[in-house]
């Protein structure tokens, strides 16, 4: 097994189709495709050093990391973290590709290289779902290279993921009975009765950019009207970031936008990724007016878009980290997400460490919880702003 490294996305552009064709068939999710990586840098680099790792066997690709580093500072205190390209804004089941007959050494060669040479004092690579079934080869990977490594350590969450089965009919057999009656009932029935109603899929490059500006706004309206900023507000350069994934993604026919019209109204739209073998689903946005209440456009929406990839041959939709009861309602399962953390060695990087995750606490209560969730959103829109860089920087 050969390997390289690469600091910059120039330098590897080459390897574009074979990146992709790699990330589809090692596993790996859109969150590591080569222009979804590169347009992030490209938001949210500045101030950072890159690591594109590559393996390879007989030039086949066996395994990609996109690293970067970062220096986060707290006084004089100095913490050089290396993490997932993409990684915490926003944060993403990432499923970095790797075939399994190697991951063992890749990470042995990934620490070596960031933890001694990199001199980096913590490696972060997360959230990455349980099913790729990582942290065996990881802790054996740290056993291996004990000079350089101390604690494996994990932080845990959950995502959730529709299992696509082979047509809609064996969807709606898999709900509960409750559930499968109001889906059939709401599933676009009753608004059939009393509008022209209809199911649209925007996939075109030259529709899918116009369209995004339209479901911005319908996602910033929903949210508005509960007294929150949403998604692009929520994020730094969100809006621009998600409006150059557009651009690119759909240039390779991976953007859909699967849209639910009434009287020529666009009343719910879901915005999402195809890539590989399944849907990515980003964001919902639905109208809000009372005389839409009673048709369920939320669900109705998610069930429309579970139909359309069911449609396209798609065995799975990604539904998103975190845990909500209606997509479980819906026949979602969750996973867990691991975070996965190791440390260089030494008492004085424990220390710092230590330190570090001691104010990052400190910032969850008094500025997450406190100050963003509860209130800022009571405070005029105008006052309205993105998550805090410092406190995403601290999200390690």
């Amino acid at each position: 097994m050969s390997w390289e490294i690469f600091c910059s996305f120039e330098d590897v552009r080459h390897l574009q189709p074979q990146w992709d064709d790699s990330a589809a068939r090692l596993g790996g999710s859109i969150y590591m495709t080569f222009d979804w990586c590169r347009i992030w840098w490209q938001f949210y680099g500045e101030r950072k050093a890159l690591r594109l790792f590559v393996w390879r066997v007989n030039e086949r690709i066996v395994g990609l990391l996109p690293i970067y580093i970062e220096t986060v500072r707290l006084g004089l205190l100095r913490l050089k973290v290396a993490r997932l390209v993409g990684a915490n804004i926003p944060p993403k089941v990432f499923d970095p590709p790797l075939d399994p007959a190697f991951t063992e050494t890749i990470f042995e060669q990934l620490f070596k290289r960031l933890l001694a040479e990199d001199g980096c004092d913590l490696v972060s690579l997360g959230p990455i779902s349980e099913r790729l079934n990582l942290a065996e080869p990881l802790q054996r990977a740290c056993k291996l290279r004990h000079d350089l490594t101390r604690n494996l350590e994990s932080l845990r969450g959950v995502h959730s993921v529709f299992e696509l089965p082979a047509n809609m009919e064996a969807y709606y057999g898999a709900l509960s009975k409750n559930e499968r009656k109001n889906r059939r009932k709401y599933e676009l029935r009753l608004l059939k009765k009393e509008y022209e109603t209809r199911v649209e899929v925007i996939t075109e490059l030259s529709k899918a950019e116009s369209e995004f500006e339209c479901f911005a706004q319908q996602h910033a309206a929903q949210w508005a009207a509960e007294g929150k900023t949403g998604h692009f507000g929520a994020w730094p350069k969100a809006l621009e970031f998600n409006r150059a994934l557009v651009r690119a993604q759909a240039a390779l026919n991976r953007v859909r936008f699967v849209r639910i019209v009434a009287n020529e109204e666009v009343i719910a739209n879901q915005y999402t990724y195809a890539f590989g073998d399944r849907y990515y689903w980003e964001l919902p946005a639905r109208a809000i007016a009372p005389k839409w209440d009673r048709f369920s456009l939320g669900p109705t929406g998610l069930v429309t878009l579970i139909e359309r990839g069911i449609e396209e041959g798609k065995r799975y939709l990604e539904g998103g980290l975190a845990h909500y009861d209606y997509k479980i309602r819906l026949g979602a399962r969750e996973y867990g997400t691991f975070t996965f953390r190791v440390r260089r060695c030494g008492a004085q990087v424990g220390l710092k460490l230590a330190i570090f995750i001691l104010f990052r606490k400190a910032m969850e209560f008094g500025y997450h919880k406190l100050w963003y969730r509860r209130i800022a959103p009571r405070l005029p829109p105008a006052f309205w702003r993105p998550q805090w860089r410092l406190w995403l920087q601290f999200d390690f």
